[in-house]
Parts: structure tokens; sequence; C-alpha cells
């Protein structure tokens, strides 16, 4: 029940597949529309840089890779892959690439089964990971001190986003945000609870966890449009359409772990993201409407 659609489910006592299955067609529209925003970064970026014409050439302590010139900035290229070069050659593993390979598919596989907590997968692929690649415990030092930077960062960032995501639910707000929502809404847009309650978990599900909105708004909304021939299950199905918007959320450690590594400011972050997510997430709402999956 870790899904969005599984907390819907379970808060309004529905079955998942209900939810999940019907917006199945909306989900591919979405993926449309991301893989467009994709190109269109990717042409951007292409005018932005220019043309790169790579040339082989043999880097020390690797044995062999690309050497980039051209316009947008050649010396800078070449500076990144004598870097990385020379980093590679102090941790690369080439012998244990397929073990590492299956260390990975086979996390991605038990994240999906849902067995343990997301936190205590990752701990456990990540021991496992330094015990193999690095077996001297220097070793293993250096390897966590490379990264140290980011990783306080990041949980930093995560104490702090639950101890906000801790006053949203430990002082009634998120209740109190919920009788006020149905308290403002005009009684004659009751039929049209579905699309509201979508539009509405855009901002919702940015600003609080998705635990907060599911489990603590919902069922209050979901009640309220009861009352006007709306299901549960579309009304749940309205209030997955904002999970794209919610993923670049402070509250997600995922994205603060995206941007740590990334090396980009959340705020730099979210100006480029921000609308393309809203725009995600309307289109998702929109073609749930014209499907009959939301009532409009």
């Amino acid at each position: 029940m870790g899904r969005p659609d599984g907390r819907a489910a379970a808060a309004l006592k529905i079955s998942p597949s209900e939810v999940f299955v019907p917006m199945i067609p909306s989900l591919i529209a979405g993926m449309f529309i991301v893989l467009a925003f994709a190109w269109h970064l990717g042409v951007l970026e292409r005018k932005r840089i220019g043309s790169i014409v790579v040339r082989e050439r043999v880097l020390a302590g690797v044995g062999g890779g690309p050497e980039p010139s051209g316009l947008g900035g050649g010396d800078a290229f070449e500076g990144a892959a004598d870097n990385s070069g020379a980093i590679s050659g102090e941790v690369a593993r080439p012998k244990l690439l397929w073990f590492n390979a299956f260390v990975t598919i086979t996390l991605l596989a038990v994240l999906t089964m849902d067995i343990l907590p997301i936190p205590v997968l990752f701990m456990i692929a990540a021991a496992v990971a330094l015990m193999v690649n690095f077996p001297q415990v220097a070793e293993q030092q250096a390897a966590i001190t490379r990264h140290s930077s980011s990783i306080v960062s990041v949980v930093g960032m995560v104490l702090a986003a639950a101890v906000l995501t801790g006053v949203f639910k430990g002082t009634g707000m998120v209740e109190a945000v919920a009788t006020w929502v149905t308290g403002i809404i005009p009684e004659s847009m009751g039929p049209h609870l579905g699309v509201i309650t979508g539009i509405l978990s855009i901002p919702f599900t940015f600003l609080m966890s998705n635990d907060a909105f599911y489990f603590g708004v919902l069922p209050v909304l979901s009640e309220t449009a009861g009352h006007y021939g709306i299901s549960a299950a579309e009304m749940a199905r309205a209030s997955i359409t904002g999970q794209p918007f919610h993923m670049q959320s402070p509250l997600v450690p995922a994205i603060l772990l995206l941007v740590a590594l990334a090396g980009v400011g959340l705020a730099d972050h979210h100006k480029k993201v921000l609308w393309r997510a809203a725009v995600v997430s309307l289109t998702i709402l929109v073609v749930g409407v014209v499907l009959g999956q939301i009532p409009l």
C-alpha cells in the first residue's frame, strides 16, 4: 500500500485495481507529455551548447575513452573526462560489473514487492555492495567519505521534511484544512467535486505528505462527494492525478537526493520543472475526465 493508489484505496476502503487500472490510459498520456518535454529540453540544450565532435583518445589510467571537442566548451568537457577517468581508475571494479548489476536489478525488483521499508532495502543493498566491492574497512570508509557531503545534506533535508509532516499531522492541521476546503466549496459545485479534488491534489500533495492528504483530506472530500452521486473509486482516481507535481515536493526524499547528486539547487530545479509537472498532472486529469473515469 505504499503507492498513491494504494493509499487512496485503503483510505476509502476500495480495491486498488479500481483506482489504477481505469487510469492507465491517462497515465500513458501523461508519459507522452513527459517524453515531449524531454525532447524539447534536449533540443534547447543542443542549441545552447552547440555541436560536440567526439574523437577517440587514450585516457591515463583508464585505457581509452572519448575526447569531446567543438562548439560549446570543449575544454570543459575534456576536464570532466579527465577527472572522471582519474576517479574511475581508483574505484572501478570491472570484474564485479555483473555482480553490481545483479545487486541493482535485485534491489529494483524487491522495491516493487513492498517486502520491507524502502530505507531498509537500500541499507542492505549498500552494505552488500560495499563489502564485496571494497573488502577492506579503510576502502569502505573512503567510499563513504567520497559521498558524505551529499549524504549529510539529504539526510538533513529529509529530517526537516519529517518535522514539517509531523506538525501537519500532530496538530490537527490536516483535518482543519479538509474541513475548511469542504466548507468553502459552494453547494452548486458539489457535482464537480471529482475535478475539484484532482485540481486540489496538485498543490495539496506538494505541501503535505501523501499520507496526510490521502488519509486526512481525501476521506472528507469523498464523503461530501457521495451526497452528489460521486463514487469513492472516482474520487480516488481524481486524487492521484497530482502525483507528478507531488514528486517535486521537498517532502519527497528522492527529489532531495536527485538535486544533491546533480549539484543543482532545489529552487533552480523547481523553476524548470514545476510548471511542466503541473501540465502533466492536468493532462492526466483531463484525459481521465474525457474517458469518463473521473466525473465532470
